[in-house]
């Protein structure tokens, strides 16, 4: 490759030390040294993708499939160049083997307004919405049986082309998804399904211009969030915040009917042609207000949450004293009605633009929808100390213990080498979070390289790993017959071979893996077999080293089929406490990094083949596909025992100290549950099910029990959606606790 002689020589008087030396640094030092430093594990979800912040959920979760459903935008700046360029984008993503299905659900152009929302059905089955920038037709795929049905489309009749995006919401009391969009003179706009999304009618036009007068390019923005039972919440600004000094109000749909915060009645009938203004409802934060000495102004809308104890949570950012500039200052703000009023507290800066032409578009932050203590925020400051620019946007975790008005921050990505942004939370449970962003470079809404990346947060801690070096009694061609290596050397030969070399004297082991020494080689793909020592599922990482600073790129998987090609953007570097023993993890400017691949179900004992190939260049393409032809140097694989939510539990297995009845899970649910109940004695045991007029609709336990972990499934295919009520009696002890049967 083009740099392989510079970065030997620089490596060659260290080629002794490069192994010897013993990883020392203590984990803060490794933090403020090391690139591209994650807490957590890095996964990376699509290679190619980004999005704008008006189509929603644009990630939902199948708690009772076990599935994560996410949707996305191709670039031709991106990976796979022109030809991903404008692909409308699903992935199907199991929460089991972490493993993903992409579907290209349009070919269109690039326009992260195009973007799909996404909703869970009754039925169990996926709806995927989406549209082109200003198009009259809302497109829509139906997912079941593990594929996406053909694409259908609602033609919006009453309406102008002026059509963008889609938000997705189903109400179990009324029976019908709601699909928002930005529609005639771009004020938002309703269509809605009576049969689960099979088919569409118009539904009316949510707002009016501000006053009766269009102002600028759009007559407000909207952001949305439905309970799924009776009730769909929004935030509003009056037009686009470079047209107009925007403030922000609050309102929801209940009945057909639209209200303030506070309970008032503003429009008797949504689906007519006459609707309030975005001004007429509750205000949340009004432009020109001072905080800190500062006038905020021209407000826009991030995230919104209404949480089951009646509070609505808002994130929004602001400009700091400017009204008319190309480059002003952003903050952001944390909104919360608690019932009686709206309160607000500054966050902190959410730094300049993200490109020339948009002066209010930030990296913007998500609110959790499982926890109302916890958001997360795209910022080049860092919240904890705000006099630093840190040159790229990262992600932070913020918690608060009172209401919001105090912040305790972490950083979620640190020291990044590209931007980290628009992270999103899909609802999930009180157990489990999945984090999502994309990352890399963000040149405008039509051209971008980025990948779509997160974690999955499972509130357990993770063993240690387990490192296993790449080496040749282990590693082989996947061809067997296939010429593979030239001879180990402690330098590179430097020859266009199409060949692998085995060099000494470096990396974990005592070799490292390269190819393309010389140029844009094809070398064969390569399997590095491993066993575990104990049965069950394990995560596993490729593990190589890299030059921060260079596009390079490795491809790897758990099967031919499964691979995915990983860039720095979808890669961390690695963290030496991580592991059960000693790992080296950087020397002269290079970083051991690790790509998740993601879980085996393994038998003890038995061999298992991880995949991984060079793929330094598109060969034979006439586009390239990489910026430069830095190489990786594979050294590895890590593996883990992967750490999982229970699923079951075995009647009498341990021994309780207190009575203890669970939360069912999942919830809401369709058509069944699990309920678990812990008992320190043994004795007659009642769990039944009520519905909300107290009539009994199910006894699932009613017999003496031993004492131990009981686990019970409920099947509700017989009941209607809404709330139910379980209670477990045993003794003295008697608990109630509520569930969602969501059709």
């Amino acid at each position: 490759m083009k740099k392989v002689s510079c970065l030997l020589s620089t490596l060659k008087p260290c080629y002794l030390c490069f192994f010897a030396l013993i990883f020392t640094y203590s984990i803060s030092n490794l933090q403020a040294q090391t690139p591209d430093v994650v807490h957590g594990n890095l996964i990376q979800f699509n290679d190619n993708g980004a999005w704008c912040w008006y189509q929603d959920e644009r990630a939902v979760i199948d708690t009772v499939g076990g599935k994560m459903v996410l949707g996305s935008i191709a670039s031709g700046d991106g990976f796979g160049r022109n030809a991903r360029n404008g692909q409308v984008e699903g992935v199907v993503f199991d929460l089991a083997s972490r493993q993903g299905e992409r579907t290209v659900f349009r070919n269109t152009y690039t326009d992260d307004h195009n973007v799909p929302a996404f909703l869970i059905r009754p039925d169990g089955k996926y709806m995927a919405m989406y549209c082109d920038h200003y198009d009259n037709r809302s497109r829509y795929r139906i997912y079941e049986n593990g594929e996406w049905g053909e694409e259908q489309h609602y033609t919006w009749p009453e309406v102008s082309n002026d059509k963008t995006y889609s938000n997705l919401y189903y109400l179990s009391d009324e029976e019908r998804v709601y699909n928002f969009s930005r529609a005639d003179r771009k004020n938002p706009h309703m269509m809605i399904s009576q049969n689960q999304g099979d088919t569409w009618s118009y539904g009316g036009q949510l707002s009016e211009p501000y006053q009766g007068e269009e102002v600028g390019y759009v007559n407000g923005y909207f952001k949305y969030w439905g309970n799924g039972k009776d009730r769909i919440d929004f935030i509003a600004t009056e037009y686009h915040p470079r047209d107009f000094n925007t403030s922000m109000y609050h309102g929801y749909i209940k009945g057909g009917m639209t209200f303030n915060s506070f309970g008032d009645t503003l429009d008797f009938d949504i689906t007519d042609q006459s609707a309030p203004t975005p001004a007429d409802y509750t205000t949340v934060f009004a432009a020109g207000t001072e905080v800190n000495g500062n006038d905020m102004n021209k407000v826009w809308n991030n995230d919104l949450m209404a949480y089951d104890d009646g509070t609505v949570a808002a994130l929004i950012k602001t400009r700091i004293n400017d009204l008319n500039s190309n480059d002003p200052d952003h903050a952001f703000f944390y909104s919360r009605f608690d019932g009686t009023e709206w309160s607000y507290t500054y966050l902190g800066k959410a730094g300049k633009k993200m490109y020339g032409s948009e002066q209010d578009y930030t990296g913007l932050g998500a609110l959790d929808p499982n926890d109302p203590t916890t958001i997360y925020i795209s910022t080049p400051f860092d919240p904890r100390d705000q006099d630093t620019d840190l040159g790229v946007h990262e992600i932070f975790k913020g918690v608060t213990a009172d209401g919001g008005e105090t912040w305790e921050w972490s950083a979620i990505t640190q020291n990044s080498t590209r931007d980290n942004f628009r992270p999103i939370i899909p609802q999930w449970n009180n157990e489990n979070t999945a984090l999502l962003w994309f990352r890399g470079s963000y040149y405008a809404a039509h051209n971008f390289d980025a990948a779509i990346v997160g974690m999955v947060i499972e509130n357990k801690e993770a063993p240690l790993m387990n490192y296993l070096d790449a080496n040749r009694a282990n590693t082989e061609p996947v061809d067997s017959n296939e010429e593979a290596f030239v001879e180990s050397s402690s330098e590179p030969e430097g020859r266009a071979d199409n060949l692998w070399q085995e060099l000494t004297g470096l990396g974990n082991g005592g070799s490292v893996f390269i190819s393309s020494e010389s140029g844009d080689e094809d070398a064969p793909m390569l399997m590095t077999t491993i066993e575990f020592e104990e049965s069950g599922m394990h995560d596993v990482w490729v593990n190589f080293w890299a030059d921060p600073n260079h596009d390079w790129r490795i491809k790897a998987g758990l099967s031919v089929e499964e691979m995915q090609t990983y860039r720095h953007m979808a890669s961390q570097s690695v963290n030496a406490e991580d592991y059960a023993s000693a790992l080296l993890v950087d020397s002269d400017n290079m970083y051991l990094y690790q790509a998740y691949l993601g879980r085996i179900d393994a038998v003890a004992g038995e061999s298992y083949a991880i995949y991984i190939d060079d793929n330094a260049a598109e060969v034979g393409s006439d586009t390239r596909d990489r910026v430069d032809t830095e190489q990786t140097l594979y050294d590895g694989i890590s593996t883990t025992a992967a750490v999982q939510q229970a699923t079951s539990i075995a009647e009498g297995s341990n021994q309780p100290i207190d009575f203890k009845l669970q939360q069912n899970y999942p919830n809401p649910f369709n058509p069944s549950t699990l309920i678990s109940y812990e008992l320190p004695v043994s004795g007659e045991v009642s769990l039944k099910v009520f519905d909300m007029l107290g009539r009994e609709v199910a006894t699932l336990v009613n017999e003496v029990k031993a004492s131990g972990e009981h686990m019970i499934s409920f099947d509700a295919s017989g009941l209607t959606s809404g709330t139910y009520f379980y209670r477990l009696s045993a003794g003295d002890f008697t608990n109630v606790k509520k569930m969602t049967v969501l059709k």
